[in-house]
């Protein structure tokens, strides 16, 4: 009886060390401008008539679930206000960016199963309207980071996080495709970011 036990905590064990072992590469190349305009940006968003802000809550109506409700506090201390952004268009998705006083972040809401996903900053997505890219901080000096997701099943998931370029601030996502991405920097400077992800 503990043979097959041991069996089933061994394997669960080296499928932990296999996801534990996920490996990332990943290097900047600099690029020209006209490089970096070369792709168009890809419209994404659609308005939703049925989600409406009242009385200072955003209301989020989730299928077969209760809504879901963002509420504004204008108090000076914790002041923090909600914006509908629009719907990802062909998904059940709703973005939502909640603004406080130093920073903002931005909210995927699946309408469907009243999942909560956190973007660290707004997305711009491929032609394919699967991959999208996300920079933080684009108007503060705080270390910078890139968020790399994909649409699954009408779901998002994250692929991979990484730290920004040292010494350089991007303040621009430009091409986005499934392993590369453009971006442009404060200096006027364009860099595109190639990356591997084991296992994929």
């Amino acid at each position: 009886m503990k043979t097959p036990l041991i069996i089933i905590v061994i394997l669960f064990t080296l499928t932990i060390s296999a996801k534990a072992q996920k490996r990332i590469s990943y290097a900047y190349t600099e690029i020209t401008k006209v490089q970096y305009d070369t792709c168009r940006q890809t419209i994404y968003l659609a308005v939703n008539r049925k989600i409406k802000k009242q009385a200072d809550q955003l209301i989020i109506p989730i299928i077969g679930k209760s809504s879901i409700v963002f509420k504004d506090n204008t108090s000076d201390e914790n002041f923090h206000e909600f914006s509908y952004s629009g719907d990802i268009i062909g998904t059940m998705l709703s973005m939502v960016k909640r603004i406080d006083h130093h920073k903002e972040e931005l909210y995927l809401i699946n309408r469907s199963t009243g999942a909560v996903d956190t973007l660290i900053g707004e997305p711009v997505f491929a032609e394919n309207m699967k991959d999208f890219v996300c920079i933080s901080n684009r108007g503060t000096d705080e270390k910078q980071y890139i968020q790399i997701c994909e649409l699954r099943n009408g779901s998002m998931k994250k692929r991979i996080l990484l730290p920004g370029k040292p010494d350089t601030f991007f303040m621009n996502i430009g091409c986005v495709n499934r392993n590369f991405f453009s971006v442009k920097d404060n200096k006027d400077r364009y860099w595109k970011l190639d990356f591997k992800i084991s296992g994929e």
